[in-house]
């Protein structure tokens, strides 16, 4: 017989065709999930981590201490508990999530990267901490607005 039922090598070529697609949109979908999962997971440790640096920031003296003051307990305190809740819906893969994640972010940086410039123009003395700090909170922020707004627009892997 010539038949091609019989060659399990048609038969495995016609199943991968059949599966191609779908396949990869799962693969992908699994992918996505699993990084929306790793980045939600880190964000929650950050924005642990946020509510402790409120605290030394109310706590340690500095030249901006009023500064610091008001933005910790201003922006800090809000970011940071917005953040977390954010994260811990992405984790629990709700949809609402994804927004909170965005007005937070949005939040985070539209308070630290101006008292960032601030305090490398007022306080010379930590500007080769506060120039690549200020550079890599705004690209990394940045990099995650785009990531949850893209997210936002697909349906949540799972």
């Amino acid at each position: 017989g010539g038949g091609s039922a019989g060659n399990p090598d048609v038969t495995s070529v016609a199943t991968l065709v059949t599966m191609g697609p779908a396949t990869t949109t799962t693969a992908t979908a699994t992918t996505a999930g699993a990084l929306d999962r790793l980045l939600a997971a880190g964000g929650l440790v950050l924005n642990l981590l946020g509510f402790v640096l409120v605290a030394l920031a109310v706590a340690l003296p500095d030249p901006l201490h009023t500064a610091n003051l008001v933005l910790a307990l201003a922006a800090g305190l809000p970011a940071a508990t917005t953040g977390t809740i954010a994260c811990l819906a992405l984790l629990q893969q709700r949809r609402w999530g994804l927004v909170l994640a965005l007005v937070a972010l949005g939040l985070q940086l539209l308070t630290l990267v101006p008292y960032a410039i601030v305090r490398l123009v007022l306080v010379g003395d930590d500007r080769l901490f506060w120039g690549p700090a200020l550079a890599t909170v705004l690209t990394s922020g940045l990099v995650l607005i785009l990531h949850w707004a893209r997210r936002l627009a697909r349906p949540l892997a799972p």
